[in-house]
């Protein structure tokens, strides 16, 4: 039980970072489709239950074949590259305190934590996930579900387009893409029945938080254009506490792809300092590109990418399994 929730949380952790919790990808990949966006969130649901359950029975066959492929690897370091300095820039974004010194200390911590992080691996980010990620989705959701009055809708008022069922393909394999490494290391310690459990109801919880954050999006259309969208629809007060929600969102993510570079770069490097200049300083670096930027122009990249990735690393090794399983069955009838 204990080792499902963890891994429950890490795979949340995983996807809702600054563009999710921003509103910034639900803008971009669904609420700009209007009213064909719900049923594009339901066909999401259904893909990232699939894809979370073949990562995690698949985790390790697939690690071996990236190991030994260096395009392979090279994917999955552009993709978490991507996202790791969009959370970088979504967290710079967020580090408007008058006292500079204020901005300095949640930086540096930052940094320290993402040292934790790359240094101590998975014990680590358990730890830091069972406290942030609960807290985070709570106030989130909360704070959501306060900005809903279902008389405001107007359905008809919204445009239709079957763009939005592409969009919705290209964020899942986005958000699994990029913490493949993570969730398949997870599989190794649950049963197949705890793997089920674990991608249904990881799956299940994006897809109650996608419909709440979509469904206020819908319902302040203007506010799509902003950087961060959700964020721009709350008062002062509120202002605040969904800032404060953004930058734990940001931070997670951020942590989970520290952990994810740096594994990946312990399997072909042994130069620590190699491994945590790619981990923590490139992406950095790379952030200065600006969030709009990166969420608009890289994250589609990422997903064309992501595609492939998944496709070589789970999806065509599963397609052979079960075509052996059928050629066998024949031969044996």
């Amino acid at each position: 039980m204990r080792n499902s929730l963890l891994a429950v949380l890490a795979i949340l952790g995983t996807v809702i970072g600054s563009g999710f919790i921003s509103g910034k990808e639900v803008g971009v990949f669904f609420s700009r489709f209007g009213i064909m966006s719900l049923p594009s969130i339901f066909v999401a649901f259904l893909l990232f239950f699939f894809l979370f359950k073949v990562i995690l029975n698949s985790g390790e066959q697939a690690m071996l074949r990236m190991k030994n492929s260096k395009v392979l690897f090279l994917l999955n370091l552009i993709i978490c590259l991507i996202f790791s300095s969009a959370m970088f820039a979504g967290i710079s974004n967020l580090l408007i305190f008058d006292k500079k010194i204020v901005n300095l200390c949640l930086f540096f911590l930052i940094l320290a934590l993402s040292f934790i992080v790359y240094k101590f691996g998975m014990g680590s980010l358990n730890k830091i996930n069972a406290i942030l990620v609960p807290l985070m989705i709570v106030v989130f959701v909360g704070a959501l579900c306060s900005k809903i009055s279902f008389q405001s809708i107007k359905l008809d008022s919204f445009s239709y387009s079957w763009l939005s069922f592409i969009y919705g393909i290209l964020y899942v394999i986005l958000n699994t893409a990029n913490g493949g490494v993570l969730i398949a290391s997870l599989g190794k310690k649950l049963t197949n029945r705890q793997k089920t459990q674990v991608a249904f109801f990881s799956a299940l919880a994006l897809f109650v938080i996608l419909l709440i954050a979509n469904l206020v999006l819908l319902l302040n259309p203007t506010s799509i254009v902003y950087a961060m969208p959700l964020a721009s629809i709350f008062s002062a007060s509120m202002h605040m506490v969904m800032t404060f929600v953004i930058f734990i969102g940001c931070l997670t993510s951020l942590l989970t792809l520290v952990f994810t570079l740096s594994s990946s770069m312990r399997g072909l490097c042994k130069n620590e300092f190699l491994i945590f200049f790619t981990s923590v300083i490139l992406p950095l670096c790379i952030s200065l590109l600006g969030f709009n930027f990166i969420v608009e122009y890289l994250y589609p990249l990422a997903s064309v990418l992501g595609i492939y990735l998944l496709g070589d690393l789970f999806l065509i090794p599963l397609f052979k399994r079960a075509y052996k399983k059928v050629h066998s069955a024949g031969k044996n009838t």
